[in-house]
């Protein structure tokens, strides 16, 4: 579950894994890399969902997708940064 602690490790960092890598490896603990690309990977859909014509089927797989794996605020947070 992505949680509002594990987004602001990713935002932190501006989303750049390299960088918390070598800055602060203890935060792996924290939130994983496979997290860190979930996270890349909804930032990405949700700014292709925003902004400008998707099909429906992508938006039903995307919000079901934030329902699964995000905490409310997160994907209140997500959908408000796009």
């Amino acid at each position: 579950m992505l949680t509002t602690e594990k987004l602001d490790i990713y935002r932190r960092f501006n989303g750049d894994l390299d960088d918390r890598t070598r800055r602060a490896p203890d935060t792996r603990a924290l939130i994983s890399d496979e997290e860190w690309a979930a996270l890349d990977e909804l930032r990405m859909q949700i700014r292709v969902a925003l902004g400008g014509p998707c099909s429906a089927s992508f938006r039903t797989a995307l919000d079901a997708r934030l329902a699964a794996c995000c905490a409310p605020e997160v994907r209140a947070a997500l959908l408000g940064e796009a």
